[in-house]
């Protein structure tokens, strides 16, 4: 249960303006924003994660099944979640006008997208508005024409376009790789068949919230480092040169000669001069195929995609087990409890492994079932012939 009313040893943000944005179909909203403008010029981002720890404690039977699962599964029109719905759809999830339990990371920046204060709390929230992706870009492309948002609520978008667009440049300075592999997403009838294709929607919107995501995790990741905990990374070690140097091969096969394979510089021209063209989504496919996987880990090895020295999984704890240590080490450590007392030393190398491992599962599970789901597809058209 959650209580509305007395919110105990927790911030009281409910009557900020707070806002998610999520896909049209999402049915566990784990994150939420909110954002200001100081007279200095200074921005106060705060980013609001679902207090699942709340509801999942160490030892549990949740918590061993959780860990278990390792991450919910996202599968065509099918979703085993990590944990039960009634805490991922529900009580955890930051659903608009109900009072919420969050873990929050405010983060002051100067004009420029710099940051220069960080802290944590425990706190409630009760999100004002929620918005599709698909919804926000026509009110910041055209706010004269907003219908049904408030005069706080568009402010909100309007200074987070601006926010997110600076710290995606500053990203991108510091040598950051952004793959654009265009997600196909299936079109399923009730009954289970494939009827087409689209791609998805990818927008300023989604790089929106991602750019927040992002600053939150390397935010949390930087704390616990400099505090000098060990704690359940998100690594992503650098290419290697042999694997660089076949890349660069099948790029000037297609057209397109790198000088230097491992200058992310020259990485980021041939990805922005591909973009538009029809071998754009060859090349992106390549390089993906060139990188090391992501995985999670305690070794400090920093991740070579992002250009972060620091960085950990901390903003999506509906779905990711990961997150969930996370937030219990981060508790810890604000308030100075050992109830949330994580593994350490092999036991948390041996769980980092396991993580990684059943992400790689759901993500073979997924692939397999629209590779299946394409197939029955194809197979009533058999003899026919396309471009």
């Amino acid at each position: 249960t959650i209580d509305e009313e007395t919110l105990v040893d927790r911030e009281d943000l409910t009557n900020e303006t707070i806002i998610t944005i999520d896909p049209v179909d999402a049915r566990d909203f784990d994150d939420a924003i909110s954002l200001k403008k100081s007279d200095d010029g200074h921005w106060h981002l705060g980013v609001h994660i679902a207090d699942v720890s709340y509801f999942v404690t160490p030892g549990s039977p949740l918590d061993v099944e959780a860990k278990r699962r390792g991450n919910s599964v996202y599968l065509p029109r099918h979703v085993i979640p990590m944990l039960p719905e009634v805490i991922s759809n529900s009580l955890a999830s930051l659903q608009a006008d109900h009072v919420r339990y969050t873990l929050s990371a405010f983060i002051e920046y100067s004009p420029e997208g710099i940051p220069v204060h960080t802290r944590f709390a425990r706190t409630a929230i009760k999100v004002k508005q929620r918005f599709a992706y698909e919804q926000v870009m026509p009110i910041i492309n055209n706010p004269k024409k907003a219908k049904d948002v408030s005069a706080e609520v568009l402010k909100l978008l309007l200074d987070m376009f601006e926010l997110a667009m600076i710290l995606r440049k500053r990203r991108f300075a510091k040598g950051a790789l952004e793959l654009s592999m265009g997600d196909i997403e299936l079109e399923i009838d009730s009954n289970g068949r494939v009827t087409g294709a689209h791609e998805e929607h990818d927008d300023e919107s989604h790089q929106n919230i991602e750019e927040f995501m992002l600053a939150a995790n390397v935010a949390v990741a930087t704390f616990l480092d400099d505090r000098g905990d060990e704690f359940i990374r998100r690594v992503h070690e650098d290419p290697s040169e042999m694997k660089m140097k076949a890349f660069g091969e099948f790029a000037a096969a297609v057209g397109h000669p790198l000088k230097q394979v491992q200058s992310r510089k020259e990485i980021q021209s041939l990805l922005k001069t591909v973009h538009e063209l029809p071998e754009g989504r060859a090349v992106n496919y390549a390089l993906l195929r060139s990188l090391k996987q992501a995985v999670y880990s305690p070794e400090p090895t920093g991740h070579y995609a992002l250009a972060e020295e620091q960085y950990c999984h901390f903003t999506s704890p509906i779905r990711r087990y990961p997150d969930l240590l996370i937030h219990r080490q981060l508790i810890g450590r604000i308030t100075g409890t050992r109830t949330y007392s994580v593994p350490r030393g092999a036991e948390l190398i041996q769980l980092g492994q396991h993580c990684s491992d059943t992400e790689r599962r759901a993500e073979q599970a997924e692939r397999e079932l629209k590779k299946i789901k394409l197939l029955e597809y194809l197979y009533e058209r058999i003899s026919e012939e396309f471009d």
